[in-house]
């Protein structure tokens, strides 16, 4: 887990300004910073460590191939990368997964990239053409934005820093969104000409683009069995790690089945005073032998978070209990850099029951109509370009196709980012075992009755959770590290006033 810059054909920019941006993003790698120019200058790579796997000095980045042709800036892990050196005979110095990839991509070049299992986001310059790719995992839980002019390129792990280097101002557009939705559209960014790098896509020097990664229906028959498998290996390779790994423990079903397949011993949780899930948390953790840190925070404290966090961003945060997450993180250990999350379960097994009982139920009535249940503005007017994302995305589907694809391409992509940045800030990082290629593919396009009927959502799960002695967890209502306050009537009104806080830090 890292922070990058590459930068091509700027040579109107003073390196003073790249450098300045890969320091500004330290919080995303404390461990070590490495930085160097190739092709006279012409090319700029810095990069930001936070060492997981083989954390010698070893595997810092940026790094190059054997070959001393390719050269990478990568964030994320790779969970699949041993299985991959085995099968490709891949000759390696370290023991990363950074050397797989790129050892990988100098043997195969692009087709090394549909065989990585994990999260990532990277670029590779190749020094003989003089030309680069970058790509991002298929589900977006690393981010990558770009700002292209020209032949001219700059990558990097956080737009602000683009921003920043290129004088970018922000989008209105994006803004807009946010207040509706929480995030922009895919493929934007809070600033203008700056773009978000759509999740399962690789972009190349000459322009050019194309997926590599994206969902089909599954053909195979349902088992409960296969399920639970995939879950049980899903959360086992999640737990490559040469540092210390914790989980992050709520009092529901998805954080708890999580750390009973794992071999986790100690878990954090957080909460409010008033708003918490520490009972439940607790409970689970007795019942699972976990011990547990209870992490408390004022709502002083919280909005005093989101004041720093978006400083820190330099852009608005997506969700209110970024400031939780933060929270929880910074009271870890330094030595505990990787911890599991329950994210992604929601979006797998129509967790979300409101919203999926009534695309289940009901015909499409517009985008607007949509988004009067989904939305967290009643007055905003959503922006062309949403209710166009809107439309093409519902074209030639049901309802309930539409809204599957809608959590998975929109919604999930934006609390992954928002799990990222918030346990980044900390300098940790969050790993999610429900969002597994595997498990994602396996449980796609199913009937909905095998995910939700009129009384239970996550069906499966909740058979599983059964099965491992987490009735606590079964019966208890959702909150999920809520940040809500109790002093607002509606979450519009709640999420006005966590807008208003961001808006006055920022001064946009």
């Amino acid at each position: 887990m890292c922070g990058f810059i590459f930068s091509v054909y700027f040579d109107q920019l003073q390196k003073e300004k790249l450098v300045t941006g890969l320091r500004r993003m330290s919080w995303r790698g404390p461990d070590a910073e490495s930085h160097y120019e190739l092709n006279e200058g012409s090319v700029f790579l810095g990069h930001r460590r936070l060492a997981v796997i083989d954390p010698q000095h070893r595997s810092d980045q940026p790094m190059r191939s054997r070959c001393g042709r390719y050269h990478i800036v990568f964030n994320g892990e790779i969970y699949n990368h041993l299985e991959i050196r085995r099968n490709l005979g891949l000759s390696c110095e370290t023991l990363s997964d950074t050397e797989t990839i790129l050892e990988g991509y100098a043997l195969l070049g692009e087709q090394i990239i549909p065989k990585l299992d994990g999260m990532f986001a990277f670029v590779i310059y190749d020094r003989q053409q003089n030309r680069w790719i970058c790509a991002r995992d298929g589900f977006g839980i690393k981010p990558l934005y770009i700002y292209r002019f020209n032949d001219a390129a700059i990558l990097c792990s956080e737009a602000a820093v683009i921003a920043d280097i290129v004088g970018a101002r922000p989008d209105a557009d994006s803004l807009e969104e946010w207040k509706i939705v929480r995030r922009p559209v895919p493929g934007f960014s809070f600033f203008k000409n700056i773009r978000e790098v759509l999740p399962g896509t690789i972009e190349r020097s000459d322009g050019s683009s194309s997926r590599f990664y994206s969902l089909k229906p599954s053909v195979e028959v349902f088992s409960q069995e296969k399920f639970e498998q995939l879950l049980r290996e899903s959360v086992v390779a999640h737990e490559l790690s040469d540092v210390s790994i914790v989980g992050l423990l709520s009092g529901g079903l998805d954080s708890g089945v999580i750390t009973a397949l794992s071999k986790v011993n100690k878990c954090y949780t957080v909460g409010l005073d008033k708003n918490n899930e520490f009972l439940g948390a607790e409970e689970t953790a007795t019942v699972l032998s976990k011990n547990l840190v209870k992490v408390g925070i004022t709502k002083n404290q919280l909005i005093e978070n989101w004041r720093y966090l978006t400083k820190l961003r330099g852009e608005p945060l997506g969700v209110p209990n970024e400031g939780l997450i933060f929270q929880v993180c910074k009271a870890m250990q330094e030595n505990e850099k990787v911890m599991l999350t329950g994210e992604g379960a929601d979006e797998l097994l129509f967790g979300y029951d409101g919203i999926y009982r009534w695309a289940v139920s009901s015909e499409w009535c517009g985008a607007d109509d949509f988004l009067a249940r989904y939305g967290y503005s009643l007055t905003t007017r959503p922006t062309q370009r949403l209710l166009g994302y809107i439309e093409n995305l519902r074209e030639g589907k049901s309802l309930i196709e539409f809204t599957e694809d809608f959590f998975y391409d929109f919604h999930l992509p934006g609390l992954l980012r928002r799990m990222d940045f918030a346990s980044m800030a900390a300098s940790k990082e969050a790993r999610v075992p429900f969002v597994s290629k595997a498990l994602i593919e396996y449980m796609y396009r199913r009937p909905c009755q095998i995910k939700i009927d009129g009384v239970e959502s996550k069906i499966p799960l909740r058979q599983f959770a059964q099965q491992l002695g987490l009735q606590g967890a079964l019966n208890r209502k959702k909150i999920g590290f809520s940040a809500q306050m109790g002093s607002f009537k509606s979450r519009q009104d709640d999420y006005l006033h966590f807008r208003g806080v961001i808006m006055e830090v920022l001064g946009w």
